[in-house]
């Protein structure tokens, strides 16, 4: 694994949520550049610092994706945050739900038998009764993924960006409400940026928009 650096913003609470998403995401890389997926973390875990976000939401930007995408399970991932806050006055089981917010829950896996446009939907329903605090990272989370997926993936963003179109829609607890005009300044963006490529497609060569 290569060496990388913590950010120096992070105090020591978040530095700790760092280096336990290092370990656990190990080589992963992010799709299209192949940056260590930590990088991806780490900006959703800044967009949600400058938005005025808590220690406690800041270390789970950074640890949104480990019950997700690595080995580690939930039992583990509250060993870790009862350990890493305990005399602090964050609290780790608000630290593990809002974790638990961000995790998907109708993966392939979980919900066989439904196919992407069903499981999204049911995504999107569960997604409007999480709290206030896990909608402002899922913010920070779109727009990084918004600006990665459209700039290295126009056939993956027909089917992503109407999808984040729909979710946006029910993620009106995030707060301040300057993130969520960002993130649809930025999902707008793309969407733009989409139809521009559909227009310069010979008719015979245009690609329909999902949704």
């Amino acid at each position: 694994m290569e060496e990388l650096e913590c950010p120096l913003a992070f105090n020591e609470l978040e530095r700790k949520a760092w280096q336990f998403a290092v370990t656990a995401h190990g080589e992963q890389r992010r799709k299209y550049h192949q940056e260590p997926y930590v990088k991806h973390l780490e900006r959703v875990a800044q967009t949600v610092m400058a938005y005025g976000g808590t220690t406690g939401m800041v270390m789970a930007a950074l640890l949104h994706d480990v019950l997700e995408d690595t080995p580690v399970t939930q039992e583990e991932l509250k060993a870790f945050l009862e350990e890493t806050c305990q005399g602090s006055i964050v609290k780790p089981a608000e630290v593990l739900q809002m974790v638990l917010d961000l995790t998907d829950q109708f993966t392939k896996q979980q919900a066989p038998g439904y196919n992407r446009k069903r499981r999204k939907e049911m995504e999107r329903q569960r997604t409007a009764t999480t709290s206030g605090r896990a909608q402002t990272i899922k913010l920070a989370d779109i727009i990084d993924n918004t600006r990665d997926i459209i700039a290295h993936d126009f056939s993956f963003a027909r089917v992503y960006i109407p999808e984040i179109v729909g979710l946006l829609e029910v993620l009106k607890s995030a707060q301040p409400f300057t993130l969520y005009l960002l993130a649809c300044y930025e999902v707008q963006k793309a969407l733009f940026r989409l139809e521009e490529e559909r227009n310069s497609l010979p008719p015979e060569e245009t690609p329909a928009l999902e949704g």
